[in-house]
């Protein structure tokens, strides 16, 4: 379970401090033919896809918060739209160059829809067309874990104050996050908001058998979207770019 329902524009703050969007958006418009067509699934404020959008990309994102794809109808974006929808009950007739999820986003999936969410995602490829998957993986949430955390988002005048707790289901294999966020806004105005989602701990080795059963072949791994080496010790995230089955590798 996942609740992403707070402005819009607090959640790009956060994330600016998280990620490297530059990176991102070279490496996946890397994967694109010109003018090619990409889906974000669990795209949250389509940041993403604007970048994409401003070089030339069009592209359709998934997401289940709606104050999230509220935000990012807002801002708009070249070629770009956007479907408030969980990512594991998203269909569509329309097929794509590139389909990603990033940012820990496979994680938030029930690990019973896993499967299928593959397979669909290999139902929505474009003949030549890649998956770009990024999780956290089993080392992420050892090393990560703090019962009790507090960190200061700045921007704009904003100063966003997020205030975790970490729990762990051992049974279950889940990392539930629950937050409080504390925003003063530049004129002092202050308001509190509620988050909390759950995630599934996945392995590599998991993730990689997931993509063979949808009969997509693992073509690239990385450690980043710098194309960094994957850590020998497996700390630090994974991006795995996977092909249909009989595709060459890149």
């Amino acid at each position: 379970m996942t609740s992403f329902e707070f402005p819009g524009q607090y959640y790009e703050l956060m994330r600016r401090d998280f990620r490297n969007l530059a990176a991102e958006t070279d490496f996946l418009a890397s994967l694109l033919p010109d003018g090619g067509r990409a889906l974000d699934l669990g795209c949250g404020t389509g940041t993403n896809l604007r970048e994409l959008g401003a070089r030339g990309y069009c592209g359709v994102g998934v997401d289940q918060s709606a104050s999230f794809v509220e935000y990012a109808r807002r801002m708009g974006g070249e070629g770009v739209e956007y479907v408030h929808e969980r990512v594991e009950d998203f269909e569509s007739e329309d097929r794509f160059d590139l389909v990603y999820c990033l940012f820990m986003t496979l994680n938030y999936l029930p690990r019973a829809e896993l499967r299928r969410v593959l397979r669909k995602m290999r139902g929505l490829l474009l003949p030549g067309g890649h998956v770009v998957l990024e999780f956290g993986h089993l080392l992420n949430f050892v090393e990560s874990y703090q019962p009790y955390t507090v960190a200061h988002h700045r921007g704009d005048g904003v100063l966003v104050t997020r205030l975790a707790r970490q729990s762990l289901n051992p049974r279950a294999a889940n990392w539930r996050n629950e937050e409080t966020l504390l925003v003063r806004e530049a004129d002092g105005r202050v308001s509190m908001y509620d988050n909390f989602f759950d995630q599934a701990v996945l392995t590599g080795p998991e993730v990689r058998e997931l993509l063979a059963d949808a009969g997509l072949h693992v073509s690239a791994e990385y450690g980043g979207f710098r194309k960094e080496q994957v850590p020998p010790h497996g700390r630090g995230p994974v991006v795995i770019v996977a092909t249909a089955e009989g595709a060459g590798a890149l």
